[in-house]
C-alpha cells in the first residue's frame, strides 16, 4: 500500500520520524477499516451480522481517536490545528480563511 512507503531511506530517518510515519499509516489503515466495515453495515440485511459489523465500525472509530491523540501529542503544529479546528459550532471552514 502507498501509506507505508517511505519516501526516503530508513537509514537517514531517525526514530521519532519512523514512528510519526508508522502511527500515519495505522490511522489510514484504521479508516479504511472504518469505511469498508461501515458500507458492509450499511448494505446488511441481516440483524445478528449487523450488530457484528457496528462493533468492528466501534472499534475502528476508537482506534482511529487513539491514532489522532498519539499525533496530536507528538507534533505541536498538528496540537495547534486540532485545537483551532476541532469541537467547534459554526462554519467548519470560515475560521481559516482560506483563499
Amino acid at each position: 500500500m502507498s501509506h507505508e512507503e517511505l519516501q526516503e531511506a530508513e537509514v537517514g530517518l531517525p526514530a521519532p520520524t519512523m514512528d510519526m510515519h508508522r502511527a500515519i499509516s495505522a490511522l489510514i489503515e484504521d479508516l479504511s477499516a472504518l469505511d469498508v466495515n461501515n458500507q458492509r453495515f450499511e448494505a446488511c440485511t441481516d440483524p445478528e451480522l449487523r450488530r457484528l459489523l457496528a462493533h468492528r465500525c466501534d472499534t475502528a472509530r476508537k482506534q482511529v481517536a487513539m491514532a489522532l491523540e498519539w499525533l496530536r501529542r507528538r507534533d505541536v503544529k498538528m496540537d495547534k490545528e486540532m485545537k483551532e479546528a476541532l469541537f467547534k459550532a459554526g462554519p467548519i471552514v470560515a475560521p481559516f480563511h482560506y483563499e
